[in-house]
């Protein structure tokens, strides 16, 4: 196995397998990223594991979560990684954090902010933890209870 992941030209970090040092695909969304599976602590991605050092029990959690953000999204939902804070209102005229208060705590005893999303969304918006994120219904949307 090349101990280099990273492709010509690429700047972006490279993931590798918590256990074996395998290198994670580069685009975690495609085909070659299948059965991979991350462990989310505090709202960030702390270890990923390819399908070859995945335990059963860990290879069904993932499948469970995955059935888990397929089932929002059937009813309408979208799922947002973390770290992501939603509020209501606008940056200028904020309105009510529906999810993030965790990352807000941790950016405020660290002092920085990195890679946080913020999602402006409107009144009426509901947000459901997921492991790894969150699925928003923006209003209209039927919500999981």
């Amino acid at each position: 196995m090349s101990r280099n992941c990273r492709p010509r030209g690429q700047t972006d970090p490279v993931l590798r397998c918590a256990r074996c040092g395998a290198c994670a695909p580069v685009d975690l969304t495609s085909s070659a990223a299948e059965g991979w599976t991350g462990t989310w602590e505090a709202g960030r991605l702390a270890q990923i594991l390819c399908p070859l050092c995945q335990t059963p029990l860990e290879h069904a959690a993932a499948e469970a979560n995955g059935a888990e953000v397929a089932v929002a999204r059937a009813e309408g939902g979208t799922f947002l990684p973390d770290p992501v804070l939603c509020i209501t209102g606008t940056m200028e005229d904020p309105g009510t954090v529906l999810y993030g208060r965790a990352h807000l705590q941790r950016i405020s005893a660290a002092g920085r902010a990195e890679h946080l999303s913020v999602q402006e969304l409107p009144d009426g918006a509901r947000c459901v933890p997921v492991t790894g994120g969150v699925v928003v219904y923006l209003p209209g949307q039927r919500a999981a209870p």
